[in-house]
């Protein structure tokens, strides 16, 4: 693949923050730049979806400003990418798309059988992804 780029799933939790710094140093690595997706997977739930679509979709913002904060910091070209739709559809369409070298994400050390029935997206990537996906576990805290 000669593509630089490489999509990286953010949505602000401790996953998705390693991930990106991941993704950021890989990026300076091959001089790539960083598509950050925000991937909101819509549940209709009635009379208050609007008030609910319209805060994730605010948090959405406020994450991808997070993300591109850290890229500019880190000298880092990055497009935000809002999308609604699961998680690892989002980023597997948006590597497409752009014919992303890798896709990134965070996990959370699920194991597998949880991850499996629960659905996790690293879990999924690897069952959708057509090029290679980079899972990034949370530094350890003790």
């Amino acid at each position: 693949m000669s593509s630089r780029t490489i999509v990286v799933g953010y949505d602000g939790t401790d996953g998705s923050k390693a991930a990106l710094q991941e993704a950021l140093r890989v990026a300076g690595e091959i001089g790539g730049d960083v598509i950050a997706v925000f991937a909101y997977d819509r549940v209709i739930i009635g009379g208050e979806q609007h008030d609910l679509d319209a805060e994730v979709h605010q948090h959405g913002d406020a994450m991808l400003a997070e993300a591109a904060a850290a890229a500019q910091a880190a000298g880092i070209t990055l497009t935000p990418q809002y999308i609604e739709e699961s998680p690892a559809s989002a980023l597997v369409k948006i590597a497409d798309h752009h014919d992303a070298r890798f896709i990134v994400v965070g996990s959370y050390g699920e194991r597998p059988l949880k991850g499996a029935l629960v659905g996790s997206t690293p879990y999924k990537l690897i069952h959708l992804a057509d090029r290679p996906i980079i899972v990034v576990r949370i530094p350890d805290t003790d």
